[in-house]
């Protein structure tokens, strides 16, 4: 039942956030080291709220890994 009510919030929030996200059709500029592109404020917000949801998980399976492998090194060292 948690699990229900955790994905209904999440469709809900999905929902609320492409509705807003169609009302609001200005334009910005992205300035970036090398390009210069026009792109909706929604459609940057989406861009980095993506790049921050990869570098969060890319950062959270390399800490796991880490602590995975420290394991496995304590395993070996105490068979020999």
């Amino acid at each position: 039942m948690r699990r229900l009510l955790f994905i209904a919030v999440i469709v809900a929030l999905i929902v609320v956030g492409v509705l807003f996200g169609s009302i609001n059709q200005q334009l910005a500029d992205l300035h970036l080291l090398i390009i210069n592109v026009q792109l909706r404020v929604v459609d940057i917000a989406l861009l980095f709220l993506l790049l921050g949801l990869v570098l969060g998980l890319l950062i959270s399976l390399l800490y796991s890994l880490q602590r995975k492998a420290k394991g496995w090194l304590r395993k070996s060292a105490d068979h020999s």
